[in-house]
């Protein structure tokens, strides 16, 4: 059961991680698109609260050593705080973006509400819930955001994920390709047409 706490609560918050923001200088642009150092400073600060709250999390939990030491290597590997690996991730979801629009950022928002309010359902039933609620909670406030703004900025991160999910899809089936191999070629093909057109300031 800790691996589903670790599962849903991860998964919110790399989708707020995913995000991308505006104001300040530019550090890259792809396809037309500016990509804000704002962003990269938000991105960071994002997983670096995140990281610190699920090894909390993890090291408090009733788990063997290999159990933990298993989540926490999937925290450090899912998480990185690296600038230039957090700016190719936001460069990619820059360019994902700039081609294709498979879901609305209303519609997202919806979505993001409703798993928001499905954990606020359940957290009096299942103590594991409970502290995916908590986990989250801190996290809000520890970035100095509402509820309200949390879910926005989660909203864009949740067309980024549905965006490129569609897109791959698409890309599988014109290509005839599924699983690991679909995976591999069409990272392979983003980062081709990227590399079309990117700009590092």
């Amino acid at each position: 059961m800790k691996r589903t706490v670790f599962t849903i609560v991860t998964a919110l918050f790399l989708v707020f991680a995913l995000c991308s923001c505006s104001g300040g200088d530019i550090a890259a642009s792809v396809n037309g698109i500016n990509i804000e150092k704002s962003s990269l400073d938000e991105f960071q600060k994002s997983n670096e609260i995140m990281k610190e709250l699920m090894t909390e999390q993890i090291n408090s939990a009733q788990l063997s050593e290999d159990e933990r030491a298993g989540q926490l290597e999937q925290i450090n590997n899912n998480l990185t705080t690296d600038k230039e690996k957090l700016l190719d991730i936001l460069i990619e979801n820059a360019y994902i973006n700039s081609r294709y629009s498979f879901i609305s950022h209303e519609q997202a928002k919806e979505e993001m509400t409703k798993q928001l309010q499905n954990i606020d359902s359940y957290s009096s039933d299942y103590p594991d819930v409970a502290v995916s609620k908590g986990v989250i909670d801190e996290y809000i406030k520890r970035l100095g955001i509402t509820e309200d703004e949390y879910i926005d900025k989660a909203a864009d991160s949740y067309v980024t994920l549905v965006n490129k999910q569609k897109a791959k899809d698409e890309y599988g089936a014109e290509k005839q390709i599924s699983g690991e191999e679909l995976d591999s070629e069409f990272e392979k093909y983003i980062k081709a047409e990227i590399d079309k057109t990117l700009v590092i300031y």
